[in-house]
């Protein structure tokens, strides 16, 4: 005859009590825990992303013959040489364009902004969670709610920083909202995100659009929506996504309103910029 199987009830007990302890523990405390458990595993997250990148090195370039390295390198450098004499050039021509529409239109052009690039540690998109973490954070001067771009268009904005990570809240989060505009109308409409649907790209939703926006519906026709600038955090100008299928008045019928797919890489991006403005702003998310 079987021994029955005994199962010792203490894991168990410690689980209910330590469960019970930090449910009765107050929230200032439960913050503290957080952030200490957080800094105490971001190295481990650090670590993850930089072999990651090692491996891919290894496995890219490890087996490229030397010549072929050098004569790679070289051309590389007269592209980056050249880039950045045009970049030089298109800022002298921004600074004086800047200039000539303050004198114009008598109004101060955007607050300008320093790009710092940072790589993509992990990504959290599910169902649950819609966030990146970058391997940039407080001692590189990172904010809450910098805008994070790529050259597509909005990536979404820092929601939490750490001293050397951030997270990132996506554009896709059902809690990101901004201020947006869409083509042909400056009037401010309003972009949230969507809860992700599994296999199915990122999307989100243009609402708020006035009832008397025109537009012309059918296929292959394609409405933009950009950031508008409004709430200082965000530069206008920005592309958010496209409308798909056409725009649908809310049931009181003062607006218009409709769905947004996103740009397709914001699944797979491996570097992004953060926008940190150089003259002290707003932190507070839009």
């Amino acid at each position: 005859m079987a021994r029955p199987t005994y199962i010792n009830p203490r894991p168990f007990v410690y689980l209910a009590f330590g469960l019970v302890v930090w449910w009765l523990a107050p929230g200032f405390v439960r913050a503290l825990f957080k952030d200490a458990f957080y800094e105490f595993q971001a190295p481990l997250v650090l670590t993850q992303s930089q072999l990651q990148d090692i491996q891919t090195y290894w496995a890219v370039y490890a087996g490229t013959p030397k010549h072929d390295m050098i004569t790679f390198n070289r051309d590389l450098l007269r592209v980056n040489a050249n880039l950045t004499s045009q970049n030089n050039q298109l800022q002298r021509l921004l600074r004086e364009n800047n200039r000539r529409v303050e004198r114009l239109l008598a109004v101060p052009s955007r607050p300008e902004y320093k790009s710092i690039i940072a790589r993509v540690a992990r990504r959290d998109i599910n169902t649950w969670w819609q966030r990146l973490i970058l391997r940039r954070g407080r001692e590189d001067g990172v904010r809450i709610g910098s805008p994070v771009v790529v050259g597509t268009g909005v990536v979404g904005r820092v929601a939490k920083v750490h001293a050397t990570t951030c997270e990132v809240q996506l554009v896709s989060d059902p809690d990101f909202r901004i201020a947006a505009s869409v083509d042909g109308d400056e009037r401010t409409a309003i972009y949230q995100g969507a809860p992700n649907v599994p296999f199915v790209l990122p999307q989100g939703v243009v609402t708020h659009l006035p009832s008397d926006y025109t537009y012309t519906p059918g296929e292959g026709a394609q409405v933009s929506v950009f950031t508008s600038g409004a709430g200082g955090v965000f530069p206008g100008g920005l592309l958010i996504g496209i409308v798909v299928g056409e725009l649908s008045a809310t049931s009181d019928g003062m607006f218009f309103e409709g769905r947004v797919r996103l740009h397709t890489q914001l699944t797979s991006l491996e570097e992004v910029a953060i926008l940190i403005p150089l003259k002290p702003g707003p932190t507070l998310l839009e």
